[in-house]
């Protein structure tokens, strides 16, 4: 069997925009501060400044447009007097990006007038549509016809439940590469704390002989090489941020099936059923069929990005033993200056 269903790569998805969300140095508002973001398309070449609530409007245009889309969610507003702590801007502003990154690279959405506006015009005047993607697109059948709508819900299902597995795999790996990650910063964290004990300890005093002018020696190249370790900067690690790409844009499809199977789908199919066929009818068998054939789309989308993540596992894995070498190595190299306090601390 087989159906009209273009493949998607990620390799397509990522040529087809690369969206940058940074937010704006001052945050405005005398009590209840808020933050801006400027927000750059290299499809567009245009940087514009935008809030939270600009993003949340464009949300609900595309919501409610296309109802058949997985159209991600956006990560929660909270009003925090001061403006909320550095990290949960950080945490939002890149929660953000990946949301625009999906809307702009999606095959569909990103050809979408209104997305265009947000990305390009100074002040966005978005306005909740009056009719779905079904309505503007007309009830063409672009499926072919030799496959059933029965069939089309066949493979609606058998998609919904190897991207439901997907996606809780993606999110077991996530799980275990943040832990590890957070395991390496408490041991960064920790080797930092013993840098400051040596360092305390390495003071010269008036009564030290020999051997403890000898021993403080090493402890201050200890503390040295700790120091030298608390200031390197982690990697960009790309591989993590696939990975949280790939559980938005899955989740996005997660949920879409989930409103689908709510109802949605059978509502209609009850009424297309109806006998004798009205044009009421026959309008209500397209859109189910349309809402099908969206579906199968997202999920060739879905999948792309889940492939895209599970690809980057080898470079996810590389950065992980480098970060934990480095550790290891720096241990090593205490022991060696500490066991030998003639030696050298080795050239960083």
């Amino acid at each position: 069997m087989s159906y009209n269903i273009d493949e998607v790569t990620f390799e397509d998805l990522e040529a087809t925009d690369v969206i940058s969300v940074e937010l704006v140095p001052e945050r405005k508002g005398l009590i209840l501060k808020h933050c801006e973001y400027y927000v750059s398309s290299r499809r567009h070449g245009t940087t514009v400044t935008r809030r939270y609530n600009d993003f949340a409007l464009l949300y609900d245009v595309l919501y409610a447009k296309y109802p058949y889309r997985a159209v991600c969610s956006l990560p929660p507003k909270r009003v925090v007097v001061g403006g909320g702590s550095p990290m949960f801007l950080q945490r939002r502003r890149a929660a953000l990006q990946r949301w625009l990154t999906i809307v702009a690279r999606h095959p569909v959405l990103a050809h979408d007038a209104d997305l265009r506006t947000f990305l390009c015009e100074t002040s966005p005047k978005l306005d909740k549509p009056k009719h779905d993607e079904f309505v503007l697109a007309g009830t063409q059948d672009n499926m072919q016809n030799d496959i059933t709508t029965e069939e089309m819900q066949n493979l609606f299902a058998t998609e919904q439940e190897q991207l439901r597995l997907a996606h809780l795999g993606l999110g077991r790996l996530f799980k275990i590469f943040e832990k590890v990650e957070g395991r390496c910063e408490a041991e960064r964290a920790d080797i930092r704390e013993l840098g400051a004990a040596l360092h305390a300890l390495s003071a010269p005093a008036d009564a030290d002989n020999a051997r403890w002018t000898t021993l403080k020696d090493a402890l201050k190249s200890a503390a040295d090489l700790t120091s030298d370790m608390g200031d390197h900067e982690r990697d960009t690690d790309e591989g993590m941020e696939r990975m949280l790409i790939a559980l938005d844009a899955v989740g996005g499809h997660r949920r879409l099936c989930g409103r689908l199977q709510r109802g949605l789908h059978a509502e209609r199919a009850a009424a297309a059923a109806a006998a004798p066929p009205t044009p009421a009818a026959r309008t209500l068998q397209h859109r189910h069929r349309y809402a099908l054939r969206a579906a199968l789309q997202e999920g060739r989308v879905a999948r792309a990005y889940a492939l895209s993540a599970l690809e980057a596992l080898p470079e996810l894995l590389r950065t992980q033993s480098a970060a934990h070498a480095r550790v290891a190595a720096l241990w090593a190299d205490l022991h060696t200056v500490l066991r030998h306090p003639h030696s050298k601390p080795y050239a960083k």
